[in-house]
């Protein structure tokens, strides 16, 4: 897995990392379990498809309820055994700083990896490895600082209050950034717990492979396992009484099923849902700053982001001159491979996802949204759409309360700052927002006001992993990153001592 050297090799007619290449050449990808490559227990497999071509690269193990629950006993007796659990402190952080190394001296086989299979163009593809990168190295300094504390309780008692690990974490990911998964894997290994992950059925490459890298920074076997399959799979996941914990990445409707479901075994969960931000322009606002920074977060990753600006409230006083910058910044944009280093958005994941998005964007038409810039998309295989900017949108338009998932930007119109925030927050969803201004007054009422778990000033999209992440209403409950997640992975345990005199 750590040889040196970047030589090249084809996979469906374009070149990648040799390591990336000589991964899939190897046969079915499997999963990981007990730190081995394992086949479905039915011998099950499904295709994996190449989003830019449409065309098939490999098959991947295709698993079922029996697999799940053999990662979830795995699982268990790692953590009842003490063998990630019970090390000492230090060891814990050495070991996740290696895996950390091993990602970054990789970044280019896991890039590659994710633009096979989930069509991430370069640049992006960067940028979520470099999340698995940051979160990793953030939380490999938490194992020696995670403490309790002793509480006065008066002369007779002494009192331990413990903070310590829930157990078996279950995390369930989505396909639109797949090499990003140590995001809510890296809190729940620093503070002891050994994890199943189920990664999303149509991007399965890159979980393996860091998986396997785990297994060669030291995590132990049955710390960290990878179970492939569709639904069924998680369905399993969540329903398992092995399983003390849930982190969930999705779609509103699936957070809705797996919220019910965990309630009956009563566990706790963690959902980051879907979105349908605002990002507010108000007429003292950088122009050319907000016109590019709001629709690059539309087009970042084709759009296949929860937090894409997708609704962008202008005043009306520049809303002219606004759309005519973002109309420029975009039209221009290349759309095609992901391989391509002069594309700048690549593929939607599937066909159905690129048919949805085509589908919002007649449906834009017929209610009367005007069409600023018509994306076309090169009709050569892939699962292709090119930006899309509506003008003239109100909040009675399905474009302005539907999460679409893909590249449509609506512009939408307000009078006073009232008025924006009322229309900022006319939505079911509150994962985050965005406003663009210099006055400093305004700055600390929107603050205020506006229902997100994020808020950017002049800025968007941008995230650390010192920073927790979170969202309001249909967005989703609990926190990822920063310390707060910490506290999502743990449990309290107070001991009490009578003393003797």
């Amino acid at each position: 897995m750590t040889a040196t050297g970047h030589h090249r090799s084809s996979v469906d007619g374009t070149e990648v990392d040799a390591r990336a290449a000589a991964f899939l050449s190897a046969g079915t990808i499997p999963h990981v379990i007990e730190g081995e490559r394992r086949m479905s227990r039915v011998g099950g497999e499904r295709p994996i498809m190449n989003p830019s071509t449409g065309n098939q690269i490999g098959v991947v193990a295709d698993g079922d309820a029996d697999d799940l629950d053999d990662a979830v006993r795995s699982a268990r007796a790692a953590f009842e055994d003490g063998r990630w659990r019970l090390l000492a402190p230090r060891e814990k952080e050495e070991r996740l700083h290696r895996l950390a190394d091993l990602i970054a001296e990789q970044r280019e086989v896991t890039g590659d990896l994710d633009g096979l299979d989930a069509g991430i163009v370069r640049k992006y593809a960067s940028f979520v490895s470099q999340a698995s990168i940051n979160a990793l190295r953030y939380y490999a300094g938490w194992p020696t600082k995670i403490s309790g504390h002793m509480p006065p309780v008066g002369p007779d008692y002494t009192v331990t209050e413990r903070i310590e690990p829930i157990g078996v974490m279950g995390v369930i990911k989505p396909w639109n950034g797949p090499a990003a998964f140590f995001n809510q894997v890296a809190p729940a290994l620093a503070a002891g717990n050994s994890v199943v992950l189920k990664p999303a059925e149509h991007t399965p490459l890159t979980a393996t492979y860091m998986a396997l890298l785990a297994l060669e920074a030291g995590i132990p076997p049955g710390v960290l396992n990878v179970v492939h399959g569709a639904g069924a799979v998680g369905s399993a996941l969540v329903a398992h009484p092995g399983v003390n914990r849930l982190s969930f990445t999705g779609s509103v409707n699936t957070g809705r099923a797996l919220a019910a479901a965990a309630a009956q075994t009563f566990k706790k969960v963690n959902i980051e849902l879907g979105g349908k931000s605002p990002v507010v322009v108000f007429p003292d606002a950088d122009l050319d700053l907000a016109a590019s920074t709001a629709a690059g977060s539309v087009w970042n990753n084709s759009g296949q982001v929860c937090t894409a600006g997708s609704r962008t409230l202008v005043h009306r006083d520049i809303y002219d001159d606004f759309l005519e910058r973002a109309v420029k910044v975009s039209e221009n944009l290349t759309v095609g491979h992901a391989f391509d280093e002069a594309v700048d958005l690549g593929p939607l994941i599937t066909p159905q996802q690129r048919d949805k998005v085509r589908s919002y964007v007649d449906i834009g038409r017929a209610e009367g949204a005007t069409v600023r810039l018509a994306g076309g998309a090169p009709d050569s295989g892939g699962n292709f759409q090119a930006p899309v900017i509506f003008a003239d949108v109100d909040m009675s338009m399905r474009v302005a309360r539907e999460e679409i998932f893909g590249p449509v930007m609506s512009v939408i119109p307000f009078d006073t700052e009232d008025q924006a925030y009322r229309i900022a927050n006319d939505t079911e969803f509150g994962l985050a927002a965005g406003v663009f201004t210099r006055d400093i007054a305004r700055v600390e009422r929107a603050a205020d006001v506006l229902d997100a778990g994020t808020v950017w000033i002049n800025c968007y999209q941008v995230l650390d992993a010192a920073v927790s992440f979170g969202g309001a209403k249909y967005s989703g409950y609990g926190r990822s990153l920063g310390s707060p997640a910490l506290e999502e992975y743990t449990r309290r345990k107070s001991v009490w001592s009578r003393r003797y005199r």
